[in-house]
Formats: C-alpha cells, structure tokens, sequence
C-alpha cells in the first residue's frame, strides 16, 4: 500500500510497482489507509507511507498500523514534491534537465521487508 496525497508522487511509484509484479493499493489520506486495513478487503504486507500529509504524521500512521496490524510491514518517507517546494525559491526556473525518478531503492527495500517477514 502506498498512502501518498499527491497523485503525481504516488501513481508512479505504483505504477513501477504493479510492472515489477506486486499488487499496489493506493491511499491518498490516513483514514483511507486505516480503511484499507480494517476493511479486510486486500492482503496488505508493506505500507509506504509519506512522513508528512494533511491528515497527520505519517509517524502516527506508522505507530497505529504497527499496534493494530503487527505483520505489515512499513516505510516512511518523503516525497519529491515537497522537496522542490521549498527548493523552488531558489531555481526559479526550473530544472535544467528533467530526469526520470529511480525506484529501485524502494523496490529493494520493499524485498528486503518481504524476505524477513518469510523468515519469521
């Protein structure tokens, strides 16, 4: 599951995802992850949750699925979006050249959760 409020961040990723083999949900708020989990509908073994959001701390997200829902896995981390924000007092312009965004770190990551939630 990815919970991610900007589509332009969380489809993407999804996409990549979903080509790599693994079924994504996508949540854009905190209360539609919590949903997604309480509702039983999807098998849900990692959770890539954005630290920061309208609805609240990703952080608390966090700790609540951890409590409630002990197998699922979960990362935290910030999006792209947020980061050219702030920066984009400073390049006024925009970038020079537009690059392609490298999910592999993330893809990575998630096997690694994957592989230790089978060793247990």
């Amino acid at each position: 599951m990815i919970v991610e409020q900007d589509v332009l961040v969380r489809h993407p990723l999804a996409e990549y995802l979903r080509e790599c083999g693994y079924r994504v949900v996508e949540a854009t708020q905190h209360d539609e992850a919590r949903g997604c989990l309480e509702g039983g509908q999807h098998s849900i073994d990692v959770a890539l949750i954005d630290v920061g959001g309208p609805t609240g701390s990703g952080f608390a997200l966090s700790a609540w699925i951890r409590s409630n829902y002990p197998a699922v896995k979960t990362m935290l981390g910030a999006t792209v979006g947020k980061v050219l924000a702030l920066a984009g007092d400073l390049c006024n312009e925009g970038p020079i050249a537009a690059k392609r965004l490298d999910y592999r770190p993330v893809l990575d990551h998630i096997r690694q959760l994957l592989a230790s939630r089978k060793r247990q």
